[in-house]
């Protein structure tokens, strides 16, 4: 008799995610980028610096290392990922990050290490083997994740079932972006976690054993290593089976029976956070040391909705699919209590902690990275309504609605994965003006990239209006000076620009009063002018004020960098905005460039135009 592979449907859909998820990251490889694009950045750069710098640099301390590391690779804005321990002999280091990732990346570490000494890239730890090391072995523990995942599901449901399940999952949720782009993220290590940790509290449950028992607590305290927060993860392997007061009664006494299990769980979890509290007491002298500066928990004040729903980062808002594991809670609450107890009872203590952090938004993300790795437990309610809609009794036509929707979401998902890979939905700053002018675009205007910045925009579109000339400076006339910014160093259809610069803070500004230009209240005006930089006019902004007596009345500006800005071309950056409802003739209209810090950029033909509508509109 021929062997057959058990549960087919599922492995044959993770071995093809799995192929999915590396053409995709090929698709993107960014490793060698030498620029905030590439793997090692911002916050994993913190998750990681631990191994640079004990193995090569030797220099854990005092990073001396970071300032030449931040000069070739530019991995962030500042070396932010360490600073000045509190106290401390002048010059004494402390990371902001815990070091779990890095004991997770060790092996992909030394491999990147040895590829580079063998390929004759520098062997100083973020050249491109490293980068391509550590980004495949983001996409190995996806892999892990996933089949950890299925053989739990494979518990409860069916094959069929936990195929559909992982395949949404995967290709439906921001899962795909930290399982694949951002995969030096903290959060598919996490979910992977929560993955075996679920597999290990349903193998304790079905056959406890001493054994069993540390690992528990061990993947615990490896999950609150890489994530402090995730201490949360307690409650799934203490309420398990607990779906009702009997149950209750029963797990305490399973408990006492079995009380040095419990020890031993409570001795893995003290292993798993050790190197943490070794390093803490090295670097600081406490064992216990809070790394996050002025950045808190306010866990009576959560932004439960702004999390949920916000255009700015709601979970829901850019990842709707996943509101189907939270009705599945009710479903789950029918068909397995034991169940739904410890998965509920995560889900709102996961919700509320993550809602109560001060910085809500979690900095850059496609929708709430935050909630990624609990993706694992929801997986659980996100099966039993497939396996409800998959009951015999349902209507053709529900099971029918259901494969349209999800297939539209999950287009929806991956499309807007490829808009934040390109830098159209914005990683930090989306709004709800912004978000429909980008939505299902794959070329917006630099109409659409304004309202990122400004609140209103014209009524109708371009073509009802005709643009009439206001004023224009083309610096053309003005004196060549390095103390103005006037320089002759390039020009649009002439010689001369201004040069905005952090020593140029303000440019010149074209001024116009209302009432000699004819303008009335409400009516839109164009603020417009052309910019050449040689790697994107970052931190400059074209500005349009109305004052009155040297007070702004009203004030709009725009960033002069976005998708449709190349480098060392001249590119035009506009905004549309109405004149307030209470100007006066002797308001005065402005139109400048502000480079708050910014990068260097050349200015010329700053402009104002009236939004004539156009006769028979």
């Amino acid at each position: 008799m021929k062997s057959r592979i058990a549960h087919p449907y599922s492995l044959l859909a993770i071995l093809l995610l799995f192929v999915l998820m590396v053409q995709a990251r090929l698709w993107a490889p960014y490793w060698d980028t030498h620029n905030v694009q590439a793997i090692l950045t911002w916050d994993a750069m913190g998750y990681y610096i631990y191994l640079p710098a004990h193995f090569i640099y030797h220099d854990l301390g005092h990073m001396a290392f970071a300032s030449d590391i931040m000069r070739e690779y530019n991995p962030s804005s500042s070396f932010y990922q360490a600073f000045q321990v509190p106290g401390g002999p002048e010059g004494q280091l402390v990371t902001k990050y815990t070091c779990g990732l890095a004991l997770l990346w060790t092996p992909f570490f030394f491999l990147g290490h040895w590829a580079a000494g063998w390929l004759g890239y520098p062997q100083d730890g973020f050249s491109v083997p490293y980068q391509i090391a550590i980004a495949f072995g983001g996409l190995l523990f996806a892999l892990l994740g996933l089949g950890l995942l299925r053989r739990v599901l494979l518990r409860y449901f069916s094959d069929v079932v936990t195929t559909l399940v992982l395949v949404l999952l995967v290709l439906g949720s921001n899962y795909f972006q930290y399982a694949v782009f951002d995969a030096a993220m903290a959060h598919n290590y996490l979910f992977t976690g929560y993955a075996l940790l679920l597999w290990l509290t349903i193998r304790w449950h079905e056959r406890p054993t001493r054994l069993g028992a540390f690992f528990i607590g061990l993947t615990l305290g490896i999950l609150v290593l890489i994530r402090p927060s995730e201490a949360v993860a307690a409650v799934v392997p203490l309420l398990w089976n607990v779906g009702s007061v009997a149950a209750v009664r029963a797990k305490l006494a399973l408990l006492k029976e079995r009380w040095a299990d419990v020890l031993l769980l409570a001795l893995g979890g003290l292993l798993g956070v050790l190197p943490q509290a070794l390093y803490w007491h090295w670097a600081t002298g406490h064992f216990l040391f809070y790394s996050y500066g002025d950045q808190h928990f306010s866990f009576f004040k959560p932004h439960l909705w702004s999390v949920l729903f916000s255009f700015r980062k709601g979970w829901l808002l850019y990842s709707p699919l996943l509101l189907v594991p939270l009705a599945g809670l009710a479903v789950l609450w029918r068909t397995h209590r034991a169940l739904a107890v410890p998965v509920l009872a995560f889900t709102v203590l996961n919700l509320w902690v993550v809602s109560a952090w001060d910085i809500w938004w979690y900095g850059g993300s496609i929708g709430q990275r935050a909630l990624v790795q609990s993706y694992a437990v929801l997986a659980l309610p996100y099966a039993a309504v497939v396996a409800w809609l998959l009951m015999p009794e349902r209507r053709p036509a529900l099971r029918v609605a259901a494969v349209v929707v999800a297939v539209l979401l999950v287009d929806l998902n991956l499309f807007q994965h490829w808009q934040y890979m390109r830098s159209i939905i914005n990683p930090e700053e989306m709004n709800r003006r912004y978000y429909f002018a980008v939505f299902n675009k794959t070329m917006p205007s630099q109409s659409d990239y304004a309202m990122l910045d400004v609140k209103t925009h014209l009524p109708k579109s371009e073509r009802h209006y005709k643009p009439q000339p206001l004023g224009k400076l083309d610096f053309e006339n003005q004196p060549v000076d390095a103390a103005s910014g006037i320089s002759a160093d390039q020009g649009y259809f002439s010689r001369q620009s201004f040069h905005a610069d952090q020593a140029h803070a303000y440019g010149p500004a074209l001024t116009l009063k209302l009432g000699e230009a004819g303008l009335q209240p409400g009516q839109y005006v164009r603020a417009s002018c052309r910019v050449f930089s040689d790697y994107g006019a970052w931190g400059n902004k074209l500005v349009m004020s109305v004052e009155r007596n040297g007070k702004n009345l009203d004030w709009n500006a725009v960033r002069l960098q976005n998708n449709l800005s190349l480098n060392r071309s001249w590119n035009l950056v506009y905004f549309d905005a109405p004149l307030p409802d209470d100007a006066l003739p002797d308001d005065v209209l402005k139109v400048y460039v502000l480079s708050d810090g910014g990068s260097s950029c050349y200015i010329d033909d700053v402009q104002a135009e009236l939004m004539k509508p156009k006769t028979g509109w």
